[in-house]
């Protein structure tokens, strides 16, 4: 997996941007064009042994905040549409399930967890942890996009904000936290 080792000062913007401290081992999946982190990888399995089924995680509040906006519509039907009807669509959706689950097999295969990530996701063997073709979590297909996979229903998802960051965003998330995190 091409992701980078989190510094210190990637790991408080990142928790800032969340309003949560980070739990596990986390990685820089893939950041902004100021170089502000947009999206963490975490480790399949959080210490203790609790699984976290989210590989990528959309970090960037103006994305999250624009991606939930496209969750509350009507898009995810409009997306569950073009996997019946739009040919190749579903066959490029499961490609990219399966580069997910790749990635995340490899990440505990690396911390010698496998077997009990196998046990926990089997099942669950789409984006984000959902079953296949599950369109619960668009930022998690959005995340995936931009940590480098061929996600389909993330490019959909980028081609519906339409080069928001570039417009509205100038590389400080202060404007675009929740209240409580800006301090």
């Amino acid at each position: 997996m091409d992701c980078e080792s989190l510094g210190v000062e990637d790991r408080k913007t990142a928790e800032r941007q969340l309003g949560r401290p980070l739990r596990g081992e986390v990685l820089v999946a893939s950041r902004c064009r100021y170089g502000v982190v947009q999206v963490i990888a975490t480790s399949p399995l959080l210490p203790g042994g609790t699984p976290f089924p989210t590989l990528f995680w959309l970090t960037c509040p103006l994305l999250q905040r624009s991606v939930s906006t496209l969750e509350n519509g009507s898009f995810r039907e409009q997306l569950r549409r073009k996997v019946d009807e739009v040919p190749g669509f579903a066959d490029a959706l499961s490609r990219a399930e399966r580069d997910y689950i790749a990635r995340r097999d490899a990440w505990a295969e690396k911390l010698r967890v496998r077997d009990e990530v196998s046990v926990y996701f089997s099942g669950r063997r789409g984006v984000g942890g959902t079953v296949a073709g599950g369109m619960k979590c668009l930022h998690a297909h959005l995340a995936h996009l931009l940590a480098g996979g061929a996600n389909p229903v993330g490019a959909e998802v980028a081609a519906e904000l339409d080069g928001l960051q570039e417009r509205e965003c100038r590389g400080d998330c202060s404007p675009f936290l929740r209240e409580e995190n800006r301090g």
